[in-house]
């Protein structure tokens, strides 16, 4: 029922707003621009997970807690990587759907509506630009989960060989 050219935008609109939530969760690129300040010099301590240059800080620090954040499906667990560098951060294929990550507006937004499904299988994090002083830029984001588990992640910066950790996330990962 649309007569006019405002009205065929609207509903192209319409139709690229559902497109993109119903778009499947892929990889999220997140660079100096997202940062949350100040990031800076960050003393890497128990409780954070370390994959080489990059950390989720607290990471280990959730193992008998119940997921409170993203509509109750994950935790809050902020990344931070040492500027200069660039790094993906993934979900291995296993378990996918079972584990996300959270670190743009879009995968909380799709999180909120979907579920762990919503969340994306990886995120590229791209650190502002070398300084003069040893840095790191720092985002806000987190993990999400179908139920407490001992989540499996993966890094990899180009040429490099993969890290593999584990979070636990609502429940103790095995030793």
């Amino acid at each position: 029922m649309l007569s006019s050219v405002g009205g065929v935008i609207e509903w192209t609109l319409a139709a690229l707003a559902v497109f993109a939530s119903s778009a499947d969760a892929g990889t999220a690129n997140v660079g100096c621009s997202s940062r949350f300040e100040p990031a800076g010099s960050v003393t890497v301590r128990a409780a954070d997970v370390v994959f080489g240059p990059l950390v989720l800080i607290g990471g280990r620090a959730w193992s008998r807690t119940q997921p409170d954040a993203f509509n109750r499906h994950g935790y809050k667990i902020p990344a931070t990587l040492v500027d200069g560098e660039r790094a993906t951060l993934r979900v291995p294929a296993s378990m996918r759907g079972r584990v996300g990550l959270v670190f743009t507006h879009t995968a909380q937004d799709r999180v909120v509506a979907r579920g762990v499904r919503g969340a994306d299988r990886a995120v590229t994090f791209t650190a502002c630009d070398a300084g003069d002083e040893p840095s790191r830029t720092g985002w806000p984001g987190g993990i999400v989960v179908d139920r407490p588990r001992c989540a499996t992640l993966t890094m990899q910066r180009e040429g490099r060989p993969s890290i593999r950790r584990r979070l636990p996330l609502g429940r103790p990962c095995p030793r």
